[in-house]
């Protein structure tokens, strides 16, 4: 699967969850409920994403005003990132100024029944009297009913115009997070991944790993051979992971010639069994240039695997992982080292 599928596919995803939610908890599927909900699933608001859970958590769970509230105070005032971001925003308020506008109409309208039954209830009633009144609230019970139909469609109309923009937002978002030249996930991808994952320990507990790993000698082979030949064996290195990919797990590049593989819910074996048949297979790789078919030396790859600890800094566990990166480095290069194969000071 190509990583445009990957990013469909995880959008596709989102709205199902949505979706799902908004059916089993009887949630109003209207614009603003989208975004809180998108705010939450995509996860990159870590004290917004805090208080969702808690009020999930409740046995009220959540309602339309908690979610006005929520919008409130963490959405509503902050600054549009992009022209699909300003799309919706201005969608968004055009139906929060139409639901407000049909929520008096309402209002209104249910005063005036309220007046008219009032009236019924006088003893002294005559018949002309009787039929203005009941003409009235005909007349309002109508109007009751013909903005009720007007406001659903709109509701509707706008919904489906919400899901439309969401996709591509989606779909936007997931680009600006990918790496140009391996497509992989970026570094802000990465730094996102390891902050959902981390908030996540808090409530479930996992093993939860981390490889870092770079291409030995990177430089001399850049400087040998040309950038243009160095990306092509980025590229070949990148695909050579993704390969191994499992679909919970997250493949980005780094920086420079270092990728970061997480591996949430695992083993360190499983990590090591990973890190070890990519180093085999790139070891083993035949690569020749495109332009004069000359073949190129072997390539190899040193890898370093952390295992993430509770109430961790996120800075501290990618900081080990580096460091094993490092003491493989010394080792030699072309080789794994983890935690455990470093004997404590």
């Amino acid at each position: 699967m190509s990583d445009d599928q990957v990013s469909l596919e995880k959008a596709r995803k989102i709205f199902d969850r949505i979706s799902q939610v908004f059916n089993e908890q009887h949630i109003t599927p209207n614009p603003l409920n989208y975004q809180v909900w998108y705010e939450y699933f995509k996860g990159d608001k870590p004290k917004f994403r805090q208080e969702m859970d808690t009020i999930l958590n409740h046995p009220n769970g959540y309602n339309d005003r908690i979610g006005r509230r929520l919008f409130n105070e963490y959405l509503k005032d902050e600054p549009a990132n992009g022209e699909l971001d300003r799309v919706f925003k201005r969608l968004l308020d055009a139906m929060i100024k139409r639901l407000t506008s049909w929520t008096e109409k309402l209002e209104n309208q249910t005063q005036q029944l309220d007046q008219y039954a009032n009236s019924l209830a006088q003893p002294d009633l005559d018949p002309e009297k009787l039929k203005q009144i009941t003409d009235s609230i005909l007349n309002t019970t109508n109007s009751l009913r013909d903005h009720n139909r007007g406001f659903q469609r709109e509701l509707i109309n706008a919904n489906e115009e919400v899901q439309s923009l969401r996709q591509q937002l989606i779909a936007a978002r997931a680009e600006s997070m990918k790496d140009e030249l391996t497509e992989l996930g970026n570094r802000r991808a990465f730094n996102l991944a390891l902050a959902e994952l981390s908030e996540q320990f808090v409530t479930n507990p996992q093993k939860l790993h981390l490889i870092l790993t770079d291409i030995d000698h990177f430089k001399s082979f850049n400087d040998r051979f040309g950038h243009l030949v160095g990306d092509s064996v980025l590229r070949y290195f990148a695909n050579l992971m993704r390969k191994q990919q499992k679909s919970n797990q997250t493949l980005c590049r780094y920086g420079g010639e270092e990728f970061a593989i997480i591996l949430p819910n695992s083993t360190l074996q499983q990590a090591q069994e990973m890190a070890e048949s990519i180093r085999s297979q790139i070891e083993k790789a035949h690569l020749k240039r495109k332009d004069t078919d000359e073949a190129l030396p072997p390539i190899t790859a040193s890898f370093g695997i952390a295992q993430y600890r509770a109430d961790e800094m996120i800075e501290l566990f990618v900081k080990r992982a580096d460091d094993m990166l490092y003491q493989a480095k010394r080792k030699g290069r072309n080789c794994i080292m983890s935690e455990f194969d470093v004997p404590s000071a």
